[in-house]
């Protein structure tokens, strides 16, 4: 895995955002108030590229669950490349949006999922991105059974996150390993934490 270059970069997310600011209400996409913002979101997605290049060993595959419109996942297409980053995305009209958007930025190593993450098969995961979907337990456990042997969890979170990952780590009768945490310019704190993969949550053993 490595970074593409800048120019290139910049390049294939100025054409990502052009979709979204041309789609946002079609295809309900975001709020008017989230489109007004979406080049503070776009500054904060490019976070989670600089976590993940940074990381050893390097993910062979990324998951980023509840996709949604795209942030990070189309924007970690745009940076990132040799490395498959799988979006989860359960709403039909979104997935076909995320489609597009890859095909736009230029990245082959995208792959859309319009499924269930529970019921997702593939190759192990190295890395799973949920920017705002649930808890980090939460994530854990639906996605346990795609995991690598280790796994990172990265996630935007409010002030309360050192609490949430004591709380994973009471979960799966693990020790984490805090991996990155780095203050977003919107709001909150893009966490990411390593740990053990795979394993079975107290509340599902």
């Amino acid at each position: 895995m490595k970074r593409r270059a800048p120019a290139e970069v910049d390049a294939a997310v100025e054409r990502y955002a052009a979709l979204v600011r041309r789609y946002h209400a079609t295809l309900d996409l975001m709020s008017d108030a989230g489109l007004a913002r979406l080049d503070e979101y776009l500054v904060d997605a490019r976070r989670y590229a600089d976590v993940l290049v940074g990381l050893s060993p390097a993910p062979a595959v990324i998951l980023d669950v509840g996709a949604g419109a795209g942030l990070p996942g189309i924007v970690l297409g745009a940076s990132l490349e040799g490395v498959r980053i799988e979006l989860v995305e359960r709403r039909r009209r979104r997935a076909t949006f995320l489609r597009m958007a890859a095909a736009a930025v230029g990245s082959g190593d995208v792959v859309v999922r319009n499924e269930d993450v529970r019921c997702l098969d593939g190759p192990p995961v190295g890395v799973v991105v949920a920017q705002a979907l649930a808890t980090l337990a939460e994530v854990y456990a639906l996605t346990r059974a795609r995991h690598a042997d280790e796994v990172v969890l990265i996630s935007r979170k409010g002030p309360n996150w050192p609490e949430e990952v004591r709380g994973l780590e009471a979960e799966i009768a693990s020790a984490t390993e805090e991996v990155a945490a780095v203050p977003l310019s919107h709001r909150g704190t893009l966490v990411a934490v390593r740990l053990r993969g795979g394993r079975a949550c107290r509340s599902s053993a």
